[in-house]
């Protein structure tokens, strides 16, 4: 499976099965769907990521789509390869909650910096929202619900939140952690 990723072979599918819980027809149809996208077999260009997840992510934001081409492009060659893609969906969709926190988390510290600063709390503040929404919660509720758990977290001398701190007061929230759909029933919006 390089970089051209046009054919998946049963040994690929195998290996893919041991690092995920994806099955063999999941497996199968991701890459179908990637395929789709991925217009000159070298792997997905940014445009072509953008196409992909700008359907599924309607709520992000561009820099916050580039932001999570680059954590995906593992080896930073301008191309997500159908590893690289799979390794990531699965950390979106399967892994466990606080995993998903520590992807969210690197996707909006835009300055990778290790810490949130007001602005980039702003936007995962606005993502909730937008998304809390959609699943059908009160928007007034979820604002202030949100806003009250971003600003109940420490911050350093500059008024980031550290990541440690983030993914330790998000993840024993439930409800922050549903209104980003990080529960196992969301994970069908995905695969």
């Amino acid at each position: 499976m390089g970089q051209g990723n046009s054919k998946l072979t049963n040994d690929d599918i195998k290996k893919i099965m041991s690092k995920t819980n994806y099955s063999n027809e999941q497996i199968n149809q991701i890459f179908k769907d990637y395929q789709s996208v991925n217009q000159d077999s070298k792997g997905l260009s940014l445009e072509e990521f953008k196409s992909f997840f700008s359907i599924r992510f309607k709520d992000y934001d561009d820099a916050s789509i580039l932001q999570m081409f680059k954590i995906f492009d593992s080896d930073k060659n301008g191309r997500i390869s159908f590893k690289e893609f799979i390794g990531a969906l699965f950390i979106i969709t399967k892994s466990p909650v606080p995993d998903k926190l520590s992807f969210l988390f690197d996707t909006f510290d835009i300055d990778n910096n290790g810490f949130l600063d007001l602005e980039e709390s702003y936007n995962i503040l606005k993502l909730a929202l937008n998304t809390s929404v959609g699943l059908g919660f009160d928007v007034s509720q979820a604002g202030s619900f949100a806003e009250g758990l971003l600003n109940s977290m420490n911050r350093n001398s500059q008024g980031g939140i550290t990541k440690e701190e983030f993914i330790k007061k998000a993840s024993v929230n439930d409800t922050f952690v549903r209104m980003l759909c990080f529960y196992q029933s969301y994970d069908t919006l995905l695969y």
